[in-house]
């Protein structure tokens, strides 16, 4: 659960450039594709920049997230979009969806492959025959530790970042924001890496189809370097 400070950061200082980019992606694979859209649903929306961007385009959207925080900040964005507060796992909306998104590498923070199945199943049960279910993991090829990096976010906050592997298969995400010199939170992020084959066996065990699991989402993109992007389709 982020702490309401975290959201805050998140929403405020940049933090949307990844739905922002998966989105316009996602449009270009949808038009490539010739895949009709009418409904969609974001799971672990954030602040709910995909969903706005899929509204804009003429997508009925909604999202959920486990952040009271995250879905807060996403009703005020936007007020037209249907948002709740949920856990993913046991998440099951009481309407289907032509699409169902999962970015941001919101799959790493379940460790457990028997929740993510879990959540496979019940992804199935609300996409519509035909619907596409599209998300994206990390990359273990490409996640490595770093040293602290710094940014300026403006002129009395900074905010540091440092990537580290505690343990295998496992990355800590380490967030430190000071404002006038003085410390205002510490978020760390635990993360689980799974191997794409397994995920995507887990999707087949599942009744899904893969159309695709690559470090592009549309044909001839540039990737995100520490993202595998999955393609599944319900029959």
């Amino acid at each position: 659960m982020y702490s309401d400070v975290f959201c805050k950061v998140y929403n405020e200082f940049g933090w949307n450039y990844y739905p922002e980019a998966f989105g316009e992606q996602l449009l270009q694979w949808l038009r490539q594709n010739h895949v009709t859209v009418k409904t969609a649903m974001d799971l672990a929306c954030g602040t709910g920049v995909l969903c706005e961007i899929l509204r804009e385009n003429g997508i009925e959207a909604a999202g959920m997230d486990f952040s009271e925080g995250m879905i807060r900040i996403a009703r005020e964005r936007e007020p037209a979009i249907s948002y709740e507060v949920a856990d993913m796992i046991t998440f099951r909306p009481d309407r289907q969806f032509d699409l169902v998104t999962c970015t941001g590498d919101a799959l790493n923070h379940i460790s457990d492959l028997t929740d993510v199945e879990a959540i496979f199943r019940n992804v199935r049960s609300y996409l519509t025959p035909g619907g596409h279910f599209i998300f994206d993991i990390l990359n273990e090829n490409e996640v490595s530790t770093s040293e602290p990096f710094e940014m300026d976010f403006s002129e009395t906050v900074r905010v540091w970042f440092q990537m580290t592997r505690p343990a295998e298969n496992t990355v800590n995400l380490c967030i430190r924001v000071r404002e006038d010199g003085k410390p205002q939170f510490e978020e760390n992020i635990r993360e689980t890496i799974h191997a794409p084959e397994a995920i995507c066996g887990l999707l087949r065990k599942c009744g899904f189809e893969i159309i695709k699991c690559a470090d592009q989402l549309p044909d001839g993109a540039a990737n995100h370097g520490t993202t595998w992007f999955v393609i599944a389709r319900k029959p």
